[in-house]
């Protein structure tokens, strides 16, 4: 009599199984659900195939497959950070070394590939005055003038990526309720809906697009019809523009971080829509990093109030219209409150 022997190692369970085991290990609840999505879209992308269908000839991977699989998502429309990449991809190395473990037919090194380069700071910052000035100059050129300025004024506004801007279409912005501003409807990353509001005068402004005859040919319904070429020259050309260097490393993704330092950490995480808090401050803190105002210069500097009341009128403004632009943005809203006030108690 023949025996046949079909050992695939000491794992006993369905390959989903020992996955799905493999996940529980962590304690971090955001740990096991991020290392499962990045799983599942991994092997939804190597073989078209759920976790719960894999076989063992599906997990056997080569090392010019992962190195695949870094392009794919170095280059995927949701324009992901390098940082976000290495993440996905060190979740499925640490899947592999523990399928080596428990001895199936894998070998782990097949997926050392050279990590890339923390991005995290690589787009330099933008400030808001800048990105205006962007806008304005760009709405004198001859060709899409009026569609490239609401481009940028959308870029910097909403703080939506550059992909998601050009596959925006008008059928995702309604007038909200109240009929005091317009509500743009996006899909963002891990396939989250983001909602983002936008001023009567930005959304006028989208409009005048569709009055130049250049537009009447589209009929695909999106706002923009800006090539990645055309977005990469126009930035090119408002940078000289602008005197700004090529050491500031200012790229298009610049504008999505100029809201950042806008308001708390917690609205910030909010508008850029970011799943983590963690994420947000890396760009919150690189925009607002004054060191001059730190914790440790502050509690040995003491000042008396009395200091704002030797200062003219004069001084007082260009002391508060100096401040940063989230400072600004807050106290322009409570002068707002305190004029309005008054009118009310005259009335």
């Amino acid at each position: 009599m023949t025996v046949v022997h079909n050992v695939v190692g000491l794992h006993r369970g369905s390959i989903d199984e020992d996955i799905k085991t493999f996940i529980g290990k962590f304690q971090s609840q955001h740990t096991r659900k991020s290392y499962e999505r990045s799983i599942r879209n991994f092997f939804m992308w190597y073989r078209n195939k759920d976790i719960e269908q894999l076989t063992i000839e599906d997990i056997k991977i080569r090392n010019t497959d992962i190195v695949k699989y870094q392009t794919y998502l170095k280059s995927h429309e949701a324009d992901y950070a390098n940082v976000t990449v290495n993440n996905y991809i060190e979740a499925v190395q640490s899947l592999y070394e523990f399928f080596e473990i428990n001895e199936y037919p894998v070998k782990s090194k097949h997926l050392k590939i050279d990590i890339l380069s923390n991005d995290s700071e690589h787009a330099g910052a933008l400030y808001l005055h800048e990105a205006e000035q962007m806008a304005e100059l760009v709405l004198e050129e001859r060709k899409q003038g009026q569609e490239k300025s609401a481009f940028l004024r959308m870029a910097y506004t909403t703080s939506f990526r550059k992909s998601t801007l050009q596959n925006l279409k008008w059928t995702d912005i309604k007038l909200n309720i109240s009929g005091n501003y317009y509500e743009v409807s996006v899909v963002g990353k891990g396939g989250k809906k983001h909602v983002v509001p936008i001023s009567t005068d930005l959304y006028n402004e989208l409009l005048k697009i569709r009055e130049f005859a250049y537009y009447q040919k589209y009929e695909d319904d999106r706002i923009f019809h800006l090539t990645d070429k055309t977005i990469r020259l126009m930035l090119e050309s408002l940078k000289q523009k602008l005197g700004i260097l090529p050491e500031r490393n200012v790229v298009f993704h610049s504008f999505r971080n100029v809201a950042a330092g806008f308001g708390t950490l917690e609205e910030a995480k909010k508008h850029l829509n970011h799943s983590n808090i963690s994420t947000t401050e890396t760009y919150y803190r690189h925009i607002n990093e004054d060191l001059s105002n730190s914790i440790s210069l502050r509690i040995e500097d003491k000042i008396d109030d009395s200091v704002l009341e030797s200062l003219t009128k004069e001084e007082l403004i260009e002391l508060i219209v100096n401040q940063n632009q989230g400072t600004l943005a807050q106290i322009k809203r409570e002068a707002q409150e305190i004029v309005q006030n008054k009118g009310e108690m005259n009335s």
